[in-house]
């Protein structure tokens, strides 16, 4: 009886904790999902704005909410040359920039404070950022 008992108390706790876990899994999904959404609604009014400032500027962006930071942040690729720059999108900081010369000569290579010399380790510097 005493095993039984016990038995039935272990099931009752597993169930409550997997309930707990479970709803503050769909609350944090929940959270992550709204911020991602406003994340891409700031991307695109940034976007918006650039546009009507620069319009003979032609570029494409991605946007991203790093969880991990709980930071928005908008990734620039310009077309017109070969300029990439990612951007905390809520305070307006730059923390990258990449531009090469059409020869594929780097001029500027960098997130941060860590310099790089190519388009690769930049993209490799940037991936922390756009990924959680």
């Amino acid at each position: 009886m005493k095993r039984f008992f016990f038995s039935l108390l272990n099931v009752f706790f597993t169930i409550s904790l997997l309930s707990i876990i479970g709803c503050n899994f769909l609350k944090l999904s929940k959270e992550h999902y709204a911020l991602q959404d406003k994340c891409e609604k700031q991307c695109e009014a940034w976007s918006k704005s650039y546009k009507q400032k620069y319009p003979s500027d032609e570029f494409s962006y991605k946007s991203h909410y790093n969880n991990k930071l709980n930071q928005c942040f908008i990734l620039v690729k310009y077309s017109r040359s070969q300029l990439k720059s990612l951007k905390n999108i809520n305070g307006n900081k730059l923390y990258g920039s990449f531009l090469s010369k059409p020869d594929s000569k780097t001029i500027i290579c960098s997130v941060l404070e860590n310099k790089c010399i190519s388009e690769q380790e930049w993209d490799l510097l940037v991936k922390p950022y756009m990924e959680d």
